[in-house]
């Protein structure tokens, strides 16, 4: 499928997240929290870091997207992406997955199958080896 966008298409886009300033729900790894996030208020989004069980659900009910990063694996934290992903999936909510590190360990590729058997993430966005993975 070819991906043809004008300048003009894209600026458009731009625009409509700065207007609608949608809710971003990020499960991601502790070293780019931060950067994530001004990134994501840079582009007129609304961001949220929230990975407690508590409160996942909730969180990705009111959200308009999910951002999932798997940088930095801890047990608990895949239990929440699981929990966001199934949620987003559920509700229709888009999201996105980056596989940091795919294929590196087993663990990680645990991870990943899990996730994905869970639902398919609406862009895995990675460089080529962890997509080839």
């Amino acid at each position: 499928m070819a991906l043809n966008l004008s300048a003009a298409d894209l600026w458009s886009d731009v625009v409509a997240v700065r207007e609608r300033s949608p809710l971003v729900h990020s499960i991601t790894n502790l070293v780019v929290i931060n950067f994530n996030a001004n990134v994501l208020l840079a582009a007129g989004a609304s961001p949220v870091m929230a990975h407690a069980h508590e409160e996942v659900r909730d969180m990705v009910a009111i959200a308009q997207a999910l951002v999932l990063n798997i940088g930095t694996l801890d047990s608990y934290w895949v239990d929440s992406m699981k929990l966001a992903l199934a949620a987003a999936a559920k509700r229709g909510i888009p999201s996105v997955l980056d596989p940091v590190g795919a294929g590196a360990t087993p663990y990680r590729n645990q991870t990943l199958e899990d996730l994905l058997a869970i639902a398919s993430p609406t862009v895995i966005r990675g460089n080529g080896s962890e997509i080839m993975s």
